[in-house]
């Protein structure tokens, strides 16, 4: 690859994002700056709406969310590194204005600017995109981008648009140990609501538990040790929490239905804008 650089450095974009992924810091920024500086010049000479200007647009966005995921972690100690972010997401969303990972990224780097208003704006903009479409359209983001997503819905409290994701995510495969422990973990920060009733947080802890043993199991069954070990700071937390929900809700006590929780409690949304069905 370094070869097929060197000979003809400006042949392909390609090499230059694979070269990105196998670099760090500097160097990869300067190698998905090279593979955007080709991308961005192959797109002007297409037809703007062009079936081939729209994926290259979107592989544009995406080596720019990859620059600015490096400013956020490899690189956030550098001059400017929070300049640098808004630089290539502001970038991004010009070339491609439905790019679901752009929002996404978008609402990661508010959240560490403590603008979360704006969070869950450009979340909410990142779930339209794609929330409603076919199972299979090439527009839905990964399975692993997905879990993303839940996290930081999480984290602004936007719990019935987590569960509507975790839905979809179980739908497509509910063999994945992170995919139970976000449930349970959504449970288990409902109930734990200080404006929850005994009963209802019963019931929330009670699925959380639930939740959390899947995980442990699911990773106990997973046939690779090196996997294991990589769950293993989640399965301890999930353990943790199992212990703790034992405390407050026994498991002899007969726990209520799915049902019954429908009729006691809602699950409560603080964005009181969510997007419409």
């Amino acid at each position: 690859m370094l070869e097929s650089i060197k000979l003809e450095p400006n042949a392909s974009y390609s090499k230059y994002m694979y070269l990105g992924q196998l670099s760090v810091e500097k160097e990869a920024i300067t190698a998905f700056q090279k593979g955007v500086d080709l991308m961005v010049a192959e797109r002007n000479n297409l037809a703007v709406d062009s079936d081939e200007a729209k994926i290259l647009a979107s592989k544009i966005s995406s080596a720019l969310c990859s620059m600015t995921e490096i400013y956020l972690t490899d690189c956030c100690s550098e001059p400017g590194a929070e300049q640098k972010c808004e630089e290539y997401l502001n970038q991004a969303l010009q070339v491609d204005s439905e790019h679901v990972e752009s929002y996404q990224l978008l609402a990661s780097v508010r959240l560490s600017q403590e603008r979360n208003e704006e969070a869950v704006s450009a979340l909410n903009k990142s779930m339209e995109l794609w929330i409603h479409k076919e199972a299979g359209d090439a527009t839905i983001p990964i399975y692993d981008t997905r879990l993303a997503l839940v996290k930081l819905l999480l984290e602004v409290g936007l719990f019935e648009h987590a569960f509507t994701v975790l839905e979809s995510l179980q739908k497509e495969n509910d063999e994945v140990v992170d995919l139970w422990y976000l449930y349970g973990w959504s449970y288990y920060c409902l109930g734990d609501d200080e404006e929850r009733t005994q009963e209802e947080k019963k019931a929330l802890w009670a699925e959380a538990r639930d939740c959390f043993e899947t995980a442990v199991k699911v990773c106990h069954i997973a046939w690779l040790f090196f996997f294991f070990l990589i769950m293993s700071s989640m399965v301890d937390h999930s353990k943790e929490l199992i212990f703790a929900i034992n405390q407050f809700v026994p498991e002899s006590v007969e726990e209520p239905e799915e049902e019954e929780l429908d009729e006691n409690f809602e699950i409560e949304s603080e964005d009181e804008d969510a997007m419409e069905e």
